[in-house]
């Protein structure tokens, strides 16, 4: 069974020298605070850093400043362990001896990385160009973390960066529980270029047939043509035909002359625009150095306010620097599609020219008829070659269609325990606001009130859960990280009610991290906690230098690879 452990979670502020080291179990996991003085003393922190530090973007409050961090995981994948670092958007990951195995700022990059190492990834479809892609980090995880600040019911809202693809919630589960997978996708895609496959060879196929009643209304009962007029009409029909043919061809030709250009202004755009950003970099870099070497602060108040138009035309290089790439794309696109439509028109010239007759007075009647004969033969032959590919390609839509089958029934299978689990957990909480129409299908939404938001995002992530490893029992267990599941003040006996739903429904391959205030394990004597983790800090003070000196030897190690 494959499935990620969260072994130490370490936090440093290099700059201040100040420092957060925790360790955790397999198992489960309560971090906790005070009831009276436990707030802001750092849960929230240590919960949202661990995926932070995975690839995704946790939503950290205001008074932590996630970009001055470094943030370092160890972790296990069954029996091998890694450690995993993060400072800003650079990302690092070495073996358990600190031999560093892969290092990117790019979230594709960092995502291809992590499917080899976990065995699971979220492929979606690219909301720009539909092609499916392998996902950022983030989606593979989000089952698994729920923020305080973010218990909304049947929402993937606990993350920042979820904007790159549709919010396609089905399909993203659908990933999770090994409905859409690689094999699935294939078919998808096979199916879809046999139906487009069937169109065309039965557009063809019309136009065959249409020419063959022509040819037959020409030939029927008579073995020379002698009617030069019917003859001259039938000429005429093709020169129009190739006078079309030619004016279409260069109409394409002068919007592939014009698409081109615009192209190559947009590339000459886009390298003036880096070079302009290049230039405001400077000036930034600049602006900064304009400060005392002992107390960092600013020489000159001044400096702010242009520090702050600096940045913000910077700010403008990434708006304006996405509205050329979308131009470029968008140029792209239509640069393919008329060249295949230029491609098509040319083959159709040289084939209707090869064909053609090129002076009628030099052709005899005779010759005139054995070529509609000869041209009969032709289009029988090719109309026999169309409907073997046209029966051949039925039978692979079959195939195809019995494929995709399987999948259809674990869709089915997958919202019928949805619903089933749903229900039961609704039942369990008296959660009569619910509507149970609602929870038929996995794209269902539904509301809850009050105190019970938070029961309700929680049995909807649990439930998930459920199913995805009934489904998908294969797949990788992630951490279920829970902060502050009783957020929202919660009645004595719901709050036992649901932490025992907490506990008791987390899957023993499965580690579980949870934060609360004032956690009480005797309230819960049948639970088994692996460790509990309380917090003494200050407010805002989760970072030491105690923890940094203990553990600074970590960064020295990674700070002096080679």
């Amino acid at each position: 069974m494959n499935k990620l452990t969260v072994r130490t979670l370490y936090l440093f502020e290099p700059k201040q020298k100040v420092a957060k080291r925790v360790d955790f179990e397999e198992g489960i996991n309560v971090i906790t605070s005070d009831k009276g003085t436990g707030n802001d003393v750092g849960k929230s922190i240590l919960l949202k850093s661990i995926y932070h530090t995975l690839g995704a973007d946790s939503i950290f409050d205001h008074q932590w400043v996630a970009l001055s961090k470094i943030y370092i995981l160890h972790i296990s994948i069954n029996q091998n362990f890694y450690y995993v670092y993060r400072s800003e958007n650079l990302f690092k990951v070495y073996d358990n001896d600190f031999k560093k195995l892969f290092d990117t700022t790019n979230r594709s990059e960092l995502a291809l990385f992590f499917k080899e190492l976990f065995g699971f990834t979220v492929m979606l479809p690219n909301k720009y160009t539909e092609e499916i892609e392998i996902a950022s980090p983030v989606y593979s995880y989000l089952l698994n973390y729920v923020d305080q600040d973010k218990m909304d019911g049947p929402k993937f809202n606990s993350f920042n960066s979820l904007y790159q693809y549709k919010n396609d919630k089905k399909a993203i589960l659908y990933n999770h529980f090994g409905i859409f997978n690689e094999e699935y996708l294939d078919t998808i895609e096979k199916m879809e270029k046999l139906k487009k496959e069937e169109k065309n060879l039965n557009a063809e196929n019309t136009v065959i047939e249409n020419m063959l009643i022509r040819i037959k209304s020409y030939l029927e009962g008579i073995d020379v043509p002698i009617d030069m007029e019917a003859l001259k009409v039938e000429f005429e029909e093709s020169r129009k035909e190739y006078t079309a043919i030619v004016v279409n061809l260069k109409k394409y030709k002068n919007k592939l002359m014009s698409l081109r250009n615009e192209r190559i202004q947009l590339e000459v755009d886009i390298t003036e625009l880096k070079k302009w950003k290049k230039v405001k970099e400077e000036d930034v870099k600049a602006i900064n150095e304009s400060f005392c070497p002992t107390c960092s602060q600013e020489i000159e108040s001044e400096n702010k306010k242009l520090k702050i138009t600096q940045h913000s035309q910077l700010e403008d290089f990434y708006i304006m620097k996405n509205e050329l790439d979308s131009l470029l794309l968008d140029v792209d696109r239509k640069l393919k599609m008329n060249e295949e439509h230029y491609k098509q028109l040319l083959f159709t010239l040289n084939h209707f020219e090869a064909e053609m007759s090129t002076n009628n007075n030099q052709i005899s009647d005779a010759l005139k008829h054995r070529g509609y004969l000869e041209t009969r033969d032709n289009m029988l032959n090719e109309f026999s070659g169309i409907q073997l590919k046209l029966s051949v390609n039925k039978e692979q839509i079959k195939e195809n269609q019995k494929q995709l089958k399987k999948y259809d029934d674990m869709k089915k299978r997958a919202n019928e325990r949805y619903e089933q689990l749903m229900n039961e957990s609704a039942d369990l909480f008296g959660l009569e606001e619910i509507q149970r129409e609602k929870l038929k299908s996995i794209e269902g939404s539904f509301n809850a009130r009050g105190s019970n938001i938070s029961i309700t995002t929680i049995i909807w992530f649990y439930n998930l859960l459920k199913v995805k490893y009934e489904l998908n029992p294969q797949s990788i267990h992630f951490p279920v990280v829970l902060d502050s599941p009783n957020n929202v003040e919660l009645e004595d006996d719901k709050l036992e009610a649901l932490f025992d739903f907490i506990f008791k429904n987390i899957k023993s391959e499965t580690q579980l991290i949870v934060s609360t205030l004032g956690f009480n394990p005797k309230a819960h004597p049948s639970v088994k906690f692996d460790k509990i983790i309380n917090l003494e800090t200050r407010k805002y003070r989760l970072l030491n230098e105690k923890d940094f000196e203990e553990n600074k030897e970590i960064l020295n190690i990674i700070f002096n690879e080679m």
